[in-house]
């Protein structure tokens, strides 16, 4: 019981005299993922305008808010104990119900909520860069980021560093390690589009735009798709697209190569049975020839038996995909 309460005051008094300390700082507010990059938001405090608990209930819902993103970036386990001191001086502040306008000490909370959350982003982020072996794409971000994340947390073990020193420092290891990231797959992506697109020409040579045209059309919009994504500064999702495109084309070449193989198969061995027809016709002639005479069941030479066909020139159907993309700087 006694070290709850001393936790419990340790944080609630770190909290006053860190607010204290940090009222010259620039508030970065709480960071936001935009297409996987944070960037820095405001965090407006209503003094002047409302007054006391109306000001301070304000600022809680953000607090709550930060609280909240922060366990879903799993900085609850993460970071333990910094995320304990908050709650128990988020407790504190709550209980107090004095009146006054606490929207400094709540403002401070919500940079350390919003740091912790930050710093769990970006320790995630490094296990998958390791287990994915992507440092080597980019190798000068990713030491960055160790450094950065070290930094981190070492600052966030000395309860009176602010807030706003936290964010910063968390900010900056996400960034660095989202830049390995984002540089990876942007070279994945541009390898797998190579791929798809080889893919997909063969699929051109074997006329699968007209055999198999909703197919081919399918999977010419998996490749557009990955183009948009590009664009749009997603890699990942770009990679994805292109390599789904070039395994659905590689499938249809070969499937549509293997048809038409074992149709002209079938049809030598059917141009076989006319020849030996024709030979046996022929022999048919000299030993009985059946002069001019119509004969049942032998239609006139002249006669239409089939439809005309309309032919379709298949290079007219292929749809055409730059061989370059534009985007994701």
């Amino acid at each position: 019981m006694k070290k709850i309460i001393l936790l419990f005051c340790v944080a609630f008094a770190f909290v006053f005299a860190s607010c204290k300390s940090t009222s010259q700082e620039t508030d970065n507010g709480a960071a936001s993922l935009v297409d996987g990059q944070i960037e820095a938001g405001t965090d407006e405090v209503a003094s002047g305008q409302v007054e006391g608990d109306e000001a301070s209930q304000d600022t809680l819902a953000a607090v709550e808010s930060s609280r909240q993103a922060a366990i879903d970036a799993g900085a609850k386990d993460m970071y333990a104990a910094a995320f304990a001191a908050n709650d128990a001086a988020l407790e504190a502040l709550k209980a107090l119900n004095d009146g006054k306008d606490h929207s400094k000490e709540y403002k401070e909370l919500k940079a350390r909520y919003d740091a912790l959350a930050n710093a769990a982003k970006a320790k995630k982020l490094k296990e998958r860069i390791d287990n994915e072996g992507l440092a080597k794409n980019s190798q000068a971000d990713y030491d960055a980021g160790e450094k950065a994340i070290a930094e981190f947390d070492e600052l966030v073990a000395v309860p009176v560093t602010p807030g706003q020193t936290l964010n910063k420092k968390a900010t900056e290891a996400y960034n660095a390690y989202y830049a390995v990231y984002f540089k990876s797959y942007k070279k994945f992506a541009n390898e797998e589009r190579k791929n798809a697109l080889a893919k997909k020409k063969d699929a051109d040579a074997v006329k699968a735009q007209i055999a198999r045209k909703d197919e081919y059309k399918n999977y010419a919009n998996m490749i557009i798709k990955g183009d948009q994504q590009y664009a749009t500064s997603n890699p990942e999702g770009a990679y994805n697209s292109y390599k789904d495109a070039a395994a659905n084309f590689d499938a249809l070449a070969k499937d549509v190569a293997a048809k038409r193989a074992e149709a002209q198969k079938a049809l030598e061995a059917a141009k076989a049975k006319v020849e030996a027809s024709n030979e046996y016709a022929a022999q048919a002639d000299i030993e009985k020839p059946l002069g001019d005479e119509p004969v049942a069941g032998i239609e006139a030479e002249d006669t239409v038996l089939l439809e005309k066909d309309e032919f379709v020139n298949p290079d007219e159907k292929i749809i055409k995909i730059d061989e370059s993309v534009q985007g994701a700087n």
